[in-house]
C-alpha cells in the first residue's frame, strides 16, 4: 500500500490527517503492530506532541481513504 497523506484543519482549528499511523502512535494507543497497518482519520491538537493524537476511525481501504479526503476537503 503506498502512504498516501491528506491533511487540513478543522473548523476547530485543530489539524486533520488521513494517513498510515506511525509505531509511536499506535504504542500510545494499546494498537497492535497487525491493526496499525492501513489509513487512519486522527486530529491533532495544536501545540502537542507527535503521539498525541485523537484517533477518529480505521479506514477500510485506500478507496475510503481518497472518498473521506475528498469529503473532508482535505489536500
Amino acid at each position: 500500500m503506498s502512504d498516501y497523506f491528506f491533511s487540513g484543519e478543522s473548523k476547530t482549528g485543530e489539524k486533520l490527517f488521513i494517513a498510515p499511523i506511525t509505531s509511536d502512535v499506535a504504542a500510545a494507543h494499546n494498537i497492535a503492530d497487525s491493526e496499525s497497518i492501513g489509513y487512519f482519520l486522527y486530529q491533532k491538537p495544536a501545540g502537542t506532541h507527535n503521539a498525541d493524537v485523537c484517533i477518529l476511525a480505521k479506514l477500510p481501504s485506500e478507496d475510503a481513504a481518497f472518498e473521506l479526503g475528498r469529503l473532508l476537503g482535505l489536500s
